[in-house]
């Protein structure tokens, strides 16, 4: 049991016995924890009783505990997910900002413009964000057309080309006044958030009340305002009539969770989305625990469907179907179906997820049991040697996750302490200087590490983890006959060639030394 700090004990017996979410944190102020609770004061209080080797590895770095009280735990949800994406805390999981969905950024100007932007900034308006890019220009585009807003940056005295055109209010030319600009600039966040009938309902009153005052240039563009706006609401009825859908399924396994979801529109696959999250120190564990931090996380910068279609009953499931009430705005409803055509599409998804990457459970599940890994290898590191008769020598070190090469984790290593040709020692070096990083940190540890070779590289590498007291499941594959050299077994491993994990393996060494000879002969071309 890892001793509580009495000033941390002291100000833990002060927590409310309130909802609310608590931020844990280490000696560097450093955010390692984010959580919500029904009553704080027992939550918190409840870590230094946890028994399990996660909660144990939390609570030894924890030096300080913030709390925010709110109104519910719906709120406290909310505010959870908002603050996870703030932090980033290395003990939750974590969706990092969607950068490839755009928000349209309304800016802070006298006359301000509409722009696409991928981060959220804390100056100007943000609206989405929105998956897909076409529907996002369409409205910006819709934007400027009805309510005649100005694209020109800088005002040039004189109207623009759109002006003339009848697409322009004249700001270019300060024809209209940066208070009227700014109530149109109103309206169109309305317009942008979809809110269509009232927009209908009030600019037919400003056109009525135009007309009877005789203006009537006023009451055209109201009238031209109202008509598209009425076009965009009937399109906007005609697709609610049939509600969409989001399917989720999940792999989980000791070690890590992949998360897949499914988007239906008018009962059709409109598109999907897959995460991978690495269990070793998250401090949730069970599947419905994992699927119930997911959600909200992921909905806080996604459309939010009327239904979601779940495998199993959440742990706070009605709280969750609240937040994502208040966040839509409609009812939202979580099923968890046992036949019929929603577990279809649940299974749908499962087989999806085992057959992303083969057959039989797919190349990653083939390969566990062909191993007989305890977890899924979801990231796997793969080492080869190149040389030219004992000179240039150099090595690399590619990595695979979720069965696709990661560039980020692919690394080149000029061997330094081996004269002429030794691949055993080249080998030694390479894992040894990896290993140490990876026990510094700067790497994160493989599910798998894969050698070019065969039982004496394999050898050299199991030489160089055991001296830094590393823990790797690692194997060998040699080139001739495609034999697997596993640590502790005296025989080498067949696999059928037609064996979806065999060929993820030789696509992954063929990938290292690919990526090897190419700097083994870059070297070569500078020396």
């Amino acid at each position: 049991m890892v001793i509580m700090f009495p000033l941390l004990r002291k100000k833990i017996r002060l927590f409310p016995h309130q909802p609310g979410c608590y931020l844990m944190q280490n000696a560097d102020e450093k955010v390692l924890y984010v959580g919500k609770a029904k009553d704080l004061r027992k939550r918190v209080s409840s870590y230094w009783r946890a028994r399990d080797v996660k909660t144990f590895a939390l609570v030894q770095e924890i030096r300080d505990i913030e709390y925010i009280v709110t109104g519910s735990e719906v709120e406290a949800l909310i505010l959870e997910a908002q603050l996870i994406q703030k932090h980033h805390p290395k003990y939750n999981i974590d969706l990092q900002s969607p950068g490839r969905y755009a928000f349209i950024k309304i800016i802070d100007e006298e006359y301000p413009r509409l722009l696409i932007a991928r981060k959220l900034e804390k100056k100007g308006t943000f609206i989405g964000p929105y998956t897909s890019a076409s529907a996002r220009n369409e409205a910006v585009r819709s934007a400027y057309r009805i309510f005649r807003l100005c694209k020109l940056r800088t005002k040039k005295g004189k109207p623009c080309f759109r002006y003339h055109l009848g697409y322009c209010s004249g700001a270019c030319a300060g024809i209209i006044t940066p208070h009227e600009y700014q109530s149109t600039i109103r309206l169109v966040k309305r317009f942008l958030r979809g809110d269509f009938i009232s927009l209908v309902k009030e600019t037919k009153a400003q056109m009525d009340r135009a007309a009877s005052k005789e203006q009537f240039e006023k009451a055209k563009v109201y009238r031209d305002r109202l008509h598209a706006l009425e076009k965009l609401n009937e399109q906007e009825v005609s697709r609610s009539k049939h509600y969409d859908q989001d399917v989720i399924n999940g792999i989980f396994s000791e070690n890590s969770a992949r998360i897949q979801i499914f988007h239906f529109h008018r009962g059709i696959i409109s598109g999907r989305k897959e995460y991978t999250f690495d269990l070793t120190k998250i401090q949730r564990s069970a599947p419905e625990e994992i699927m119930c931090d997911f959600i909200p996380l992921y909905y806080r910068s996604h459309d939010i469907p009327k239904e979601i279609i779940l495998p199993m009953d959440l742990p706070q499931q009605e709280t969750v179907e609240k937040l994502l009430e208040n966040l839509s705005g409609q009812k939202v409803e979580l099923t968890v179906p046992q036949k019929g055509q929603k577990k279809k599409l649940l299974d749908l998804v499962e087989k999806n997820l085992f057959s992303v990457h083969g057959h039989d459970g797919g190349q990653l599940i083939e390969l566990q049991k062909a191993l007989r890994l305890s977890s899924i290898p979801v990231r796997i590191a793969c080492v080869d040697i190149s040389t030219l008769s004992g000179t240039n020598t150099v090595g690399s070190l590619i990595q695979f996750v979720n069965g696709q090469p990661w560039k980020g984790g692919y690394r080149k290593f000029r061997i330094k302490t081996v004269k002429g040709v030794n691949d055993y020692a080249a080998i030694e070096e390479l894992v040894s200087r990896f290993g140490v990083r990876v026990l510094e940190g700067k790497e994160t540890v493989p599910d798998l590490l894969m050698i070019d070779g065969g039982k004496g590289q394999l050898r050299s590498a199991q030489k160089s983890l055991s001296v830094l007291n590393l823990t790797i499941p690692t194997i060998a594959l040699a080139k001739r006959l495609e034999e697997i050299y596993v640590v502790g077994s005296a025989y080498p491993l067949h696999l059928s060639a037609r064996s979806t994990a065999l060929q993820l393996l030789r696509a992954i060494r063929d990938e290292a030394h690919r990526f090897a000879i190419t700097y083994q002969k870059k070297r070569r071309r500078y020396e």
